[in-house]
């Protein structure tokens, strides 16, 4: 690595001596050979799952079965109103069902691996702008080839390139690095900033994640670093920047920003949870977990995930804020006082937090840790890393370990540990082949997460399904599997996170009833018609576990009990099937008041199973049912 100088020079010095502090230019042969490493880096992200088709968890609704990609461009400008608006991301799948579609699939049964190729590219497109960013930002050769390639072959990148419909993130970094690289590099030109606005622009038409740049921007603003980069030194801040400048450089940047919120607020608007723990409060607590487990994962990933579970933390009471707080702290104090020019580590960890900011749950959605959330703030923390080991080596300078010494243990390091990235992306890339081995990792490292269990389970299904008519006996085989998985899943501490739960609590339930198990059926009709705590209510499958419950207690003569669950069924859904079940329940009541001589209960149920019944109309699948309820003698003169 470069071991750039001890101290920041203040302005004046940048101005008086550039030619002191100006690096050498870089040979033309070097530039090619970095170019092409970095993008060598990245292909063991997809050696693994090259020629593997589609997952079946959602490429349908966003790939290949995606009607939107049969519509014309301007069309797929128009923003709706259920469904996150990235137009690019559509075109380019639009471009590569053209390219692929036709002949691929005779070839290879799926023209997957035409998807995988394209966002392959585009990442190896993001990595190498990336790379020219850094070598703008002037913190050394060494230094921005090593984070460039890290980014090119890092296994969370396997989330984004081996997924189709993760391309969105390969995109938006592919735009959002060059946005970055022509603020840069165009500073004082006219150019500059309607072809920074384009390129931002088509990021945030990409994936709205490209929201998190927008900090990036004011960071070199606030650092001075155009300023610097013409001066051919490095960053510096000045307290007497003109904010008035700032501001208008950055209000159109922060224009398209905003109407992106506004745009995907909007279509996201019957979606969006509550932040985790209910609060906006309690969602910062949750984060300092999330933000732990992201930079172990960055260090050391070896043991990613597609799901992850996240206990939700509820109050300042709990341990982990007190735990990972200080962790957290402590790592950024260290990094920060180790780093030889320290100016570049602040500006990491402010890239890494900013570009990571539209994902921090603020406003939420189930999913509150996932690998590909990190992708844009990559490149920030391996920049934290690089100041804080050149400040570390700095120090350790002996006569006995000179600067050259240094340099040649530190590039056999640095070696080592890409070797194991590459790896370790490889090995990570066989995981994305299949729905089945993208969501059986999961459950392995990510045991009480309740996505994982319902994406397994999921999988599980579509094998029962499709062995049902070949063979029987493995296709109960996978039934059972899948109702296991979920049977797990619903009783996950991250759960109540999930609207799923509900559904598939009621799925469970009216398997083992149908098993002939009443008590594990009736315990997860109970978890059924829990109201979900940090996520949308599913009436529907609330009310039919209600009306199940009911059954049951009508059958166990707990008639009281039985009312209530109907009386709840209703409320949450007036239909049918609920109102009937009342019905039911009040006759029941009727019978046993009017055996307890109690003629005044027994008119009350009487007279209110009537009108349950009379609510019925002819045209319903229940009519006959009712009917027939309605000739007990108890109920005379309903007709």
């Amino acid at each position: 690595m470069d071991s750039p100088a001890a101290q920041t020079p203040p302005p004046e010095a940048a101005i008086s001596a550039p030619a002191a502090m100006a690096h050498a230019p870089d040979s033309r042969r070097r530039q090619i050979l970095h170019g092409v490493l970095i993008a060598a880096a990245a292909i063991p992200l997809i050696v693994g799952c090259w020629n593997a088709g589609f997952t079946t968890y959602d490429d349908s609704a966003h790939v290949f079965a995606n009607k939107r990609l049969a519509i014309s461009a301007s069309e797929l400008l128009t923003p709706t109103d259920d469904r996150t608006y990235f137009p690019v991301t559509e075109f380019s799948y639009q471009l590569d069902r053209k390219l692929f579609a036709g002949w691929m699939p005779a070839v290879l049964h799926t023209w997957a691996l035409g998807i995988r190729f394209m966002t392959l590219l585009y990442h190896m497109g993001a990595a190498l702008l990336l790379w020219r960013v850094l070598r703008l930002l002037r913190i050394g050769e060494s230094a921005a080839f090593f984070i460039a390639l890290v980014f090119a072959c890092h296994p969370l990148a396997c989330e984004t390139v081996c997924w189709a419909s993760e391309r969105k993130n390969a995109l938006a970094a592919l735009f959002g690095f060059a946005s970055l690289w022509a603020w840069l590099r165009f500073d004082g030109r006219m150019l500059r900033m309607p072809l920074t606005c384009l390129l931002y622009m088509l990021a945030l038409l990409s994936k709205p994640s490209a929201l998190g740049l927008l900090p990036v921007f004011l960071f070199f603003e606030l650092f001075n670093a155009p300023r610097g980069l013409t001066r051919e030194g490095p960053l510096y801040f000045r307290p007497s920047i003109a904010w008035i400048t700032i501001f208008e450089r950055m209000l159109p940047l922060a224009v398209l920003a905003f109407e992106s919120i506004r745009i995907n607020v909007h279509a996201h608007g019957g979606t969006l949870q509550p932040p985790p723990g209910g609060t906006v409060f309690t969602a910062l607590l949750t984060d300092l977990e999330i933000l732990s487990r992201y930079l172990f994962n960055l260090a050391a990933p070896v043991n990613l995930s597609a799901a992850y579970m996240v206990d939700p933390v509820r109050n300042l009471a709990d341990p982990r804020v007190a735990g990972y707080g200080a962790l957290l702290l402590g790592i950024f104090a260290v990094t920060v006082w180790l780093a030889q020019r320290r100016l570049y580590a602040l500006l990491g960890w402010l890239w890494f937090f900013g570009a990571l900011g539209p994902n921090l749950n603020l406003i939420a959605i189930p999913h509150i840790m996932q690998d590909r959330y990190i992708y844009l703030s990559t490149p920030g923390f391996l920049l934290v890393v690089i100041e804080s080991v050149s400040g570390i080596l700095a120090r350790l300078r002996s006569a006995h370990f000179d600067a050259a010494a240094q340099r040649r243990v530190l590039r056999i390091v640095c070696g080592v540990y890409v070797l194991m990235l590459l790896a370790l992306s490889a090995r990570r890339s066989e995981v994305w082949g299949t729905t089945f081995s993208v969501f059986h990792d999961a459950v392995q490292k990510e045991p009480q997460s309740t996505f994982a269990h319902f994406g397994l389970g999921n999988a599980y299904a579509q094998v029962w399904q499709m062995n049902e008519k070949k063979d029987p006996a493995e296709a109960e085989k996978n039934h059972k599997q899948y109702i296991d998985e979920w049977a797990i899943a619903v009783k996950c501490p991250d759960a109540m996170r999930f609207a799923t739960y509900i559904g598939m609590a009621l799925t469970v339930a009216e398997d083992f009833n149908k098993r002939g198990d009443v008590k594990s059926a009736e315990e997860y009709w109970l978890i059924a018609t829990r109201p979900p705590l940090e996520t949308f209510d599913n009436p529907t499958d609330r009310s039919t576990a209600f009306g199940y419950l009911a059954s049951l207690r009508l059958l166990q003569h707990r008639y009281d009990e039985a009312y209530i669950m109907a009386d709840s069924a209703v409320k949450l859904q007036y239909v049918d099937a609920a109102v009937l079940m009342r019905a039911r329940v009040e006759i029941a009541l009727a019978e046993k008041n009017r055996d307890e001589h109690n003629a005044i209960a027994q008119l009350h149920y009487t007279n209110a199973a009537r009108e349950d019944l009379r609510a019925i109309p002819p045209t319903s699948r229940l009519y006959a049912e009712s009917q027939k309820l309605a000739k007990n003698p108890l109920l005379e003169g309903i007709q």
